[in-house]
């Protein structure tokens, strides 16, 4: 007896304990369940071969699955081996399962009119962009005539207060001056 024949008697020992013994609950009995996991893995693995990273994951799991294969191997040392492998790649794994329910929930979004009008819609986007650059270079050299100017007024401003205050000094000067002639005379 080769060891498939031994794995598919223990998975009928499985099904007797697992399903009902209700002979009317089964309906179909003639398929096992390793044929319906072997569907199931093929439905599943046809429905998603146009995604990379799916079948980049499925590819793990075929080698995932000939590590778990009790026939494959019969030390502890290949147990020990196995085991490291699927340590490694347990958080690229994860990784992957994340990024697969990401999409599932952003692929809704894929489909919508305004993704769809985004071609369409570029040509206006680039023109509005250019314009927008030009404003900016616009404004920017309106913001350097300002700031010219600001500082210009700001040399008047000092200049006029220099001025004021020399003519202050010298009016003061002139008053002291002339009091003093006043009143020696």
């Amino acid at each position: 007896m080769d060891a498939v024949d031994l794995l598919e008697k223990r998975i009928e020992a499985l099904e007797l304990q697992i399903l009902p013994k209700d002979k009317s609950v089964l309906s179909n009995k003639s398929q096992t369940i390793a044929d319906l996991l072997t569907e199931t893995q093929t439905m599943i693995s046809s429905a998603l071969s146009c995604r990379e990273s799916v079948t980049s994951l499925l590819q793990h799991m075929h080698t995932i699955n000939e590590y778990l294969d009790p026939s494959s191997g019969e030390y502890d040392l290949e147990a020990d081996i196995k085991k490291q492998y699927l340590l490694q790649i347990y958080p690229e794994l994860k990784a992957r399962v994340e990024l697969i329910k990401t999409f599932n929930n952003l692929i809704q979004f894929t489909n919508s009119e305004s993704l769809q009008k985004v071609t369409e819609l570029s040509g206006k986007l680039q023109t509005l962009a250019g314009s927008n650059v030009e404003i900016y270079e616009e404004c920017k050299e309106v913001n350097e005539n300002v700031l010219k100017a600001l500082q210009e007024y700001n040399n008047i401003s000092n200049t006029i207060k220099v001025l004021f205050t020399q003519m202050d000094k010298d009016i003061s000067q002139f008053e002291y001056t002339q009091n003093i002639k006043i009143s020696t005379e």
